[in-house]
């Protein structure tokens, strides 16, 4: 299948960003008393919907840190203390968004330290196999923007701006990305939403 290339419009995506430092979020006076005593700790990774408002509309851990009190404790603070500056559409309106990281739950002498969250890269959402790569590269990873409509379909998509992949690699990952990739995003009521969020896809040349 032959796919035209072609330069993409200026960004007009705008995800969802911490508008309150992330260190404010969590600190070892939020650790449960009872995994205190009994030593635990252990990383919790966690997703959030990040409301048109800016607000936590769910949490979900996404590993676990293999203490369900700690992971419970995640999502309690997060979604009272977390705000954001809220995604936008490529009309500029507000929307949803959703935003990843973890904390690394490890209790110490110091009853201020922060456990600021740390933001987690996305997994290759999927691969794509081209004839060949631009200077001879047998790989490239490229990252787009995307709003996804409530059926789970890509309806906008766009070259991230801080990512080193050309535009033209862009447009490709654009194009097979509305052909045939799908991910409904639900609300806290289990219903469709359209969303904001960037899809990693790997390039691989051909072998030979």
């Amino acid at each position: 299948m032959s796919i035209v290339l072609a330069a993409l419009a200026t960004t007009a995506l705008l995800r969802a960003s911490p508008a309150s430092y992330p260190g404010t979020w969590a600190s070892n006076l939020d650790y449960p008393p009872e995994a205190i005593r009994l030593s635990q700790r252990g990383t919790a990774s966690f997703l959030v919907l990040v409301s048109p408002q800016g607000k936590v509309a769910s949490c979900y851990i996404t590993q676990s840190s293999g203490v369900p009190e700690l992971d419970k404790r995640t999502c309690v603070l997060l979604s009272v203390r977390a705000s954001f500056k809220p995604a936008a559409d490529e009309n500029g309106q507000p929307v949803y968004d959703t935003y990843k990281g973890s904390i690394n739950w490890r209790h110490m002498d110091r009853p201020n330290r922060s456990l600021a969250p740390k933001p987690e890269l996305d997994d290759t959402d999927f691969e794509l196999q081209v004839a060949k790569l631009p200077n001879g590269l047998q790989q490239q990873r490229v990252v787009v923007i995307v709003r996804m409509d409530t059926s789970g379909r890509v309806a906008y998509c766009e070259h991230h701006p801080q990512t080193a992949a050309s535009p033209q690699l862009a447009a490709v990952a654009c194009a097979q990305a509305k052909a045939g990739y799908v991910s409904i995003t639900k609300d806290a009521a289990d219903q469709p939403i359209s969303v904001i969020r960037s899809l990693h896809i790997l390039f691989k040349a051909a072998a030979g």
